[in-house]
């Protein structure tokens, strides 16, 4: 059941949307805490009241979607890259919404053929480990190309370890940031789908996964 938001449910929302974008944009990556829903970037409700356009946005969300639709309505934006989180949540960003809500119930299905995308393309251009590469890896290009998700690289991520290889890199380093911001949002629980295609991934990261993972 859908947590329900407290009196003031369209200035929580605003809220929930500023301490959002404080984690995936701020210097520390602080202000949401995934496990409660927590906010904590507060702004006087004074002060909210003061902003007209403000107010009347966040009411018709908060009119239309529960507080967890807007958490992820919110969150889904700013991982696809929107700076301003889905403002003014027009139909475009609901069609992120949308699209993000559909990956994360095909989790399972997504992952392994993304899995098997890397590893056609490995196969096509003799890559030997799409984690590591002279330039960019294959993986972050791949992702950058949108032909594979960003549950995918995340996952991946967990085990692997190996976007902090390239946080410093001039081109990757704000793809890298949202990965590791939008990290929390993803269900702890992919350990297990993870372990089911193992096999596949040390194909994938054969030259890391030969020094420091999991081997069947």
């Amino acid at each position: 059941m859908d947590e329900k938001f407290f009196v003031n449910k369209d200035y929580e929302a605003y809220n929930i949307y500023l301490s959002i974008r404080a984690h995936f944009h701020g210097r520390t990556g602080k202000g949401f805490d995934i496990k409660n829903s927590n906010y904590t970037a507060n702004m006087p409700f004074a002060k909210y009241q003061a902003k007209s356009a403000i107010v009347i946005m966040f009411k018709k969300l908060t009119e239309k979607f529960q507080r967890q639709e807007v958490i992820d309505i919110i969150v889904s934006n700013f991982a696809n890259g929107d700076k301003f989180g889905g403002q003014p949540f027009d139909s475009n960003a609901i069609d992120v919404y949308k699209d993000w809500k559909s990956r994360q119930n095909s989790q399972s299905y997504i992952f392994k053929q993304d899995l098997e995308s890397i590893l056609e393309r490995m196969d096509s251009d003799k890559i030997e480990d799409a984690t590591v590469g002279d330039g960019h890896p294959l993986i972050l290009k791949m992702l950058l190309g949108k032909l594979i998700t960003l549950e995918t690289v995340v996952i991946l991520n967990r085990e692997l370890d190996f976007i902090q290889d390239y946080a410093d890199d001039l081109i990757l380093k704000d793809t890298c940031l949202t990965i590791q911001r939008y990290t929390p949002f993803v269900d702890n629980s992919t350990k297990k789908l993870y372990l089911k295609h193992l096999d596949l991934i040390n194909k994938i990261a054969r030259t890391r996964n030969s020094s420091n993972t999991l081997k069947i």
